[in-house]
Formats: structure tokens, C-alpha cells, sequence
């Protein structure tokens, strides 16, 4: 009797434990990897990529082995893929929010030194792009300041307040076209502080941060649309006001009254009041300005912290 053998072709073999568990490391990777390489997205976008990279895997790890597996098999892997990919999503948005967060840090831990000068924590400008931008802002602002201050003290103007200076060191009153051309350092530096505040706008609208978050750092940055600057309207008047005094003075028709300046003409000493009574409140008014900017600063500051101190899933 003759036997026959029958040979049928070998089954083919399913891995789908192994093509589940490449795929959720390379997602896993790629959620890694992803903040090194790409912008900021928002949570959504992530979510949403996250799911069709899933997907996609899937399609891959399917049609290499897992269509020869049991449909609980195909369904699981799906299910677990996709899991995968939403978890990735998370993982790459907590890492953009680290970064982003350490960034925001520095405007939170903002306080003030002597005279209300905003002084910015240690090691704030590599902490990300906006941190740099406000630091490099305050250290511009602060030496701005400066070199005004000491351009307008180098021309004598403080001897215009005391007669007995005036008679000891005249000098000033040969200085009075040039207090008039510190407007131009006063514009120049201005139009800087401008061109500042619309580079951190801009990085700050670009920002994946929340909108409190972003009002927050705007308001501490002054980072704002309008072209109205109440420094420069005030550093214009009392330039212009004490070129207007030195002129006067110029004309010498004042004395030395017991330290006190008096006038042979009524009229140059009505002009010199009303002109040291308006250097007077432009002073105030800058000292109302250096307040309000530390108010601003405060507010500003106290919104991010609050902000800070929520979880990186929560909007705002």
C-alpha cells in the first residue's frame, strides 16, 4: 500500500506582541525627540498627531505580521497604539511646558533694588528666549537711564538751583543749546526701548504659554501696541524746560540774595519761578513714573506666579 504525505505550506508567523511594542517605542521616542527638533504646538495638535502616528504604525505593524494574528490581537494592538500615541502627546507637551515654564520663571522671580530698579533672578537669560529678551531689556533700560542722568549732570545743570554754584562755576549757562539737544538722546533711546518691547511681543505671541501667562509677562515687558511713552514726554519737557531756565539765567539779571536768586527785572523773575516750578513737577512726575512701572512690574509678575503654580494642563 502506498503511502502519500501531504505537505501543506508553513503558517505564516504573527508577531503582534513585538509589532505593538516597537510601535510604542518609537512613539515614545519620537515624543522625546520632537521638542529638540520642532516648535511648540498646542495640546490638541500633539494629541491629534500623536493618535495618527499611532495609526499609522499600526497600518505598518498590520500589514508585516499582525493581519495573520486573532482579531482580539489586531484590535488590542490597535487600542494599545493608539493609548501609546495619546501618552506620547502628553509626554511631548510636558516637555515643551518645562521648557516654556522655566522660561516664564524668571519674569516670576522679579524684585526690585534700591529706587524700584527691577533686578532679574541669577542665571535668568539662558533660561529661554523671552527670559533673554527681558534681561537684555532691563539692563538696556537701567543704562539708559544712567547715561541720561550723567549726560545732563555733566552740562551743570545743577548749579542752575543754587546762585552761589552759578557764580563759582558759570559754565552752564554757556551749555544751553546743548541741554536742549539731549531730546535727541532722549528719542534715540526711546525709539530702542520700542524697538525692544515689539521683539519681546512678538516672541511672547509665538510663545506656547497660557494667555494669563503671556498678559502677565506682556504687562511686566510693557510690551505694548500703543506709541504713547510717558518717559520721553517727560525727559522732552524737562530738557526743554530747564534750556528755557539757562536761557534766562544767560541773561544775568539775577543776584545772589543770602543764596537765593533775585532779579532786577519782574518779569525774568516771574519767568524764573514759573520755570522752577515746572522743573519741580516734572521731577514728581518722573518719580510717579519710576512707581507706576514698579506697580506694572508687580502685577505682571504676581499673574504669572499664579499662573506658575497651576498645572500644565490647565488653560488660562
Amino acid at each position: 500500500m502506498e503511502e502519500f504525505e501531504e505537505s501543506a505550506p508553513p503558517a505564516p508567523y504573527d508577531h503582534p506582541v513585538l509589532a505593538t511594542l516597537a510601535g510604542i517605542a518609537l512613539l515614545v521616542l519620537g515624543a522625546l525627540l520632537l521638542p529638540r527638533i520642532a516648535p511648540q504646538q498646542p495640546l490638541a495638535v500633539l494629541l491629534g498627531t500623536g493618535a495618527a502616528l499611532a495609526l499609522l504604525l499600526w497600518g505598518i505593524g498590520f500589514a508585516v505580521t499582525t493581519r495573520h494574528s486573532a482579531t482580539g490581537w489586531k484590535l488590542g494592538s490597535l487600542a494599545l497604539l493608539v493609548a501609546a500615541g495619546l501618552g506620547a502627546a502628553l509626554i511631548a507637551h510636558g516637555q515643551y511646558q518645562t521648557v516654556a515654564r522655566a522660561d516664564a520663571s524668571s519674569f516670576a522671580e522679579v524684585e526690585f533694588g534700591p529706587g524700584g530698579a527691577a533686578q532679574a533672578p541669577a542665571g535668568a537669560a539662558a533660561r529661554g528666549p523671552l527670559s533673554r529678551m527681558f534681561v537684555e531689556a532691563v539692563t538696556a533700560d537701567a543704562q539708559a537711564k544712567r547715561d541720561f542722568g550723567t549726560a545732563f549732570g555733566r552740562l551743570g545743570v545743577g548749579n542752575l538751583t543754587s546762585p552761589y554754584l552759578l557764580e563759582q562755576d558759570p559754565r552752564a549757562l554757556a551749555q544751553c543749546a546743548a541741554i536742549r539737544e539731549l531730546q535727541s538722546l532722549a528719542k534715540s533711546q526711546a525709539a530702542a526701548r520700542s524697538q525692544r518691547a515689539k521683539a519681546l511681543a512678538d516672541a511672547l505671541e509665538a510663545a506656547n504659554l497660557p494667555a494669563k501667562t503671556k498678559q502677565g509677562i506682556a504687562t511686566m515687558a510693557n510690551a505694548r501696541n500703543d506709541s504713547t511713552d510717558p518717559l520721553l514726554a517727560n525727559q522732552l519737557a524737562m530738557t526743554e524746560t530747564t534750556a528755557e531756565l539757562c536761557a534766562l539765567l544767560a541773561k544775568r539779571s539775577w543776584f545772589n540774595s543770602n543764596s537765593y536768586f533775585g532779579f532786577r527785572s519782574t518779569a525774568d523773575e516771574a519767568g524764573f519761578r514759573a520755570l522752577s516750578k515746572r522743573r519741580m513737577e516734572l521731577a514728581g512726575e518722573a518719580e510717579r513714573i519710576e512707581r507706576a512701572g514698579e506697580a506694572r512690574m508687580t502685577e505682571g509678575r504676581d499673574r504669572v506666579r499664579e499662573m506658575l503654580g497651576k498645572s500644565i494642563f490647565a488653560g488660562g
